[in-house]
């Protein structure tokens, strides 16, 4: 791995430290305390592998309760572009330069995603 792709995928796991995963726990407590079945899950950067998956990533996924249907939160680092890219179950796939990602908008992405599970 260059020394550029492995400083973007550590500043990656830092935003995922410091700014993403402290706001999805505040809500899988609440969608748990709502009933609903919820986990986080890492995905490691794998160099040798090419496509999406082989890229860092940070998942959120809920099975509402008396559901079958499941709905997903992912924060994907982009190692190629070095972007943070935001998809969610149902919603446009957006992008940003991981310096740009802020509480605020983990706090969005969550209600856009859960909002009206979270009621």
């Amino acid at each position: 791995m260059d020394t550029e792709t492995d400083l973007f995928v550590q500043a990656f796991w830092v935003k995922c430290r410091d700014i993403i995963r402290p706001e999805l726990d505040t809500a899988v407590d609440a969608l748990r305390h709502a009933g609903h079945e919820t986990n986080i899950s890492t995905l490691e950067y794998s160099p040798d592998e090419k496509g999406p998956e082989s890229a860092p990533a940070l998942i959120m996924t809920i099975h509402p309760s008396g559901s079958t249907e499941s709905r997903v939160l992912r924060y994907r680092g982009d190692v190629v572009a070095r972007e943070i890219e935001v998809m969610a179950s149902g919603c446009k796939t957006s992008r940003f330069d991981l310096s740009a990602v802020t509480t605020t908008d983990v706090k969005n992405d969550i209600a856009l995603c859960f909002g009206s599970l979270l009621k």
